[in-house]
């Protein structure tokens, strides 16, 4: 490393590798994509690319030398300029195509403003840069390797010395890198969401309502609930909201419980906490109660919330737990258990509390992403939640969830991955619109009837945290060959945001649509991970003739607007 080192004889190869890499690197995945997501796809595909063609060169090279025909170097000498046109052209192309469907994806998700070509061409050239970036580290890699492998061959063998070479050199760059950095950076990350729980957001303010946890009434400290509860206890609709834009005139003030989490308590002194709550509230007494699962931070989304309180005149309970105040990607790595281990305590409780009343209220569940993870993985099976609630609706449900891949591969036959049909609608529908309630992808009616309990699957097609798993890398899902996928038609109620060049490749679609994860909110509502104004409609499908009035379109367009702007504030 004391001396400059000559370029390796396969680097031409490996930029060939890249420059095909680019091809796919560049294609359009779930989202739009913001510049600095394009610069990370584009500089790791096209670093595996290197990879892959100086791979293919080596085996090449070693085919030719022992074939012993100098006439195949003279043929490959005479066919590099062709290649190289060839490939440019085909690079140029390329581009040019991918500029023009950023836009158009961007137009597709109502977000033309924002991921254009622009931020597609910006990423592009910032990508080529780190693999550029990753070529300079590979190559200090290497040469340390070749000094480390310098130094023992003065006392070993050649054969011995080389592995050990690499391996001692992976196994410092392992140890340094994991306590250095990537536990360096876990500490910090959660070091700050300990800080964020603790904040007081503005506009949050303790509740004077005793139907909510934090108040002065409540058995529930507001200082315990975190960031997250008291965002939740603070605002949403009051009872004067709901009576001003609904129906429903003597509308009740909705029982929110929020158990927070403090040192010390178990998910089981939660649980006992959250029940002497609903004792204090009444919320026994009321007409339907929600049983819901943060994501990780305490988030609950409050579309859901607030379409719950207002369908049912205010006259319900909304209650629950925080089980980690990390976000949901870490809070997943961290202890992926805990969501289903406190949401399934917190079900059984209420249920077996329900059982010794003569009139129960409707009990139903709900969670969006690693909440409804953690509540659907809480039942054993579909069937076991149907059994014992009255209604479910998930939104943005994770792939790894159990329950939605099983309901997903048992799907009827002939129904697509991205909107499966499940015992010809009887009881569970996925939704990637309110349409879907009444029709299936293709815009038939459902054969059968919607029987209650019912519940609801919503998921956007372009919603990466639905349809991203460790076998995208590998193998290619159903959901990208099926009608609407491939430049192939279909019906428009089945892909409302589905955008048809979308292709797939060996390990690239498995990090692109890894990578829409980090921007999936950053959205408008009704694409992407952004599920808002139509959780109205999935719940008033849910509640039946459990809900306090007929929603009317009117009536729809005012809670709609409120809900929006209650969101905005929040």
């Amino acid at each position: 490393m004391r001396r400059r080192r000559k370029l390796p004889s396969n680097l031409s190869a490996g930029i060939l590798g890249a420059e095909a890499a680019t091809w796919l690197a560049v294609s359009p995945s779930l989202l739009p994509r913001p510049w600095w997501v394009t610069a990370a796809n584009v500089a790791v595909c096209q670093g595996v690319g290197h990879a892959v063609g100086t791979s293919i060169d080596f085996v090449g090279r070693a085919l030719i030398d022992a074939s012993g025909s100098p006439k195949s170097l003279r043929l490959q000498r005479d066919f590099r300029p062709a290649v190289h046109i060839a490939m440019a052209s085909t690079t140029v192309l390329t581009i040019a195509a991918a500029l023009w469907r950023q836009d158009e994806q961007a137009r597709l998700i109502n977000a033309p403003e924002k991921r254009g070509s622009r931020d597609a061409l910006a990423g592009l050239l910032s990508g080529t840069l780190g693999y550029g970036a990753i070529l300079l580290i590979a190559e200090g890699s290497q040469a340390s390797i070749d000094r480390f492998n310098h130094e023992l061959r003065r006392w070993l063998p050649p054969f011995i010395s080389w592995p050990l070479a690499s391996l001692g050199f992976g196994a410092v760059v392992y140890l340094a890198s994991d306590r250095v950095i990537v536990r360096s950076l876990l500490n910090q990350a959660a070091r700050k969401a300990r800080a964020l729980d603790e904040a007081v957001f503005p506009g949050s303010s303790q509740p004077a309502e005793p139907e909510r946890s934090g108040s002065p009434d409540s058995l529930e400290s507001w200082s315990v609930v975190g960031s997250q509860g008291r965002a939740l206890l603070s605002g949403g609709a009051r009872a004067a909201d709901i009576a001003r834009l609904t129906p429903v005139k003597d509308a009740r003030e909705p029982i929110r419980v929020f158990i927070g989490l403090d040192e010390g308590r178990t998910f089981q002194d939660q649980v006992e906490l959250a029940l002497a709550e609903m004792d204090r509230t009444g919320a026994w007494d009321r007409r339907a109660i929600v049983m819901m699962t943060s994501a990780g931070t305490g988030w609950l989304t409050d579309w859901s919330v607030g379409a719950f309180e207002f369908l049912t005149g205010g006259d319900c309970a909304t209650v629950a737990l925080q089980y980690s105040y990390l976000p949901s990607a870490l809070s997943y790595v961290a202890d992926h258990d805990s969501p289903v281990e406190s949401s399934r305590l917190l079900i059984d409780a209420i249920i077996q509390r329900l059982g010794t009343l003569d009139c129960p209220p409707r009990f139903y569940v709900s969670g969006e992403s690693l909440g409804a993870y953690g509540i659907a993985d809480s039942f054993g099976s579909a069937d076991d939640l149907l059994s014992r609630v009255d209604g479910a609706v998930f939104s943005g449900t994770p792939r790894f969830t159990h329950m939605l891949r099983s309901l997903t591969e048992a799907r009827d036959h002939g129904s697509p991955e991205r909107l499966p049909i499940v015992h010809a609608g009887q009881h569970v529908r996925f939704c990637a619109t309110p349409d879907h309630l009444e029709h299936d992808f293709s815009g038939t009616p459902y054969a059968q009837p919607w029987r209650h309990p019912r519940v609801v699957f919503a998921q956007h097609a372009s919603d990466p945290i639905v349809f991203w798993h460790p076998e995208l890398f590998v193998r290619r899902p159903d959901w990208l060959t099926e009608p609407g996928a491939r430049g192939q038609s279909a019906p428009a109620a089945q892909h409302v945001d589905v955008f048809q060049y979308m292709r797939w490749a060996p390990f690239i679609t498995g990090w692109q649509v890894g990578l829409d994860q980090l921007t999936c909110l950053d959205v408008p509502g009704g694409h992407g991970h952004q599920y808002h104004v139509e959780m109205l409609w999935y719940w008033k499908a849910v509640l039946g003739d459990t809900a306090a009035f007929e929603l009317s379109e009117a009536a729809a367009d005012a809670i709609e607007e409120w809900l929006y702007q209650d969101h905005i504030e929040r």
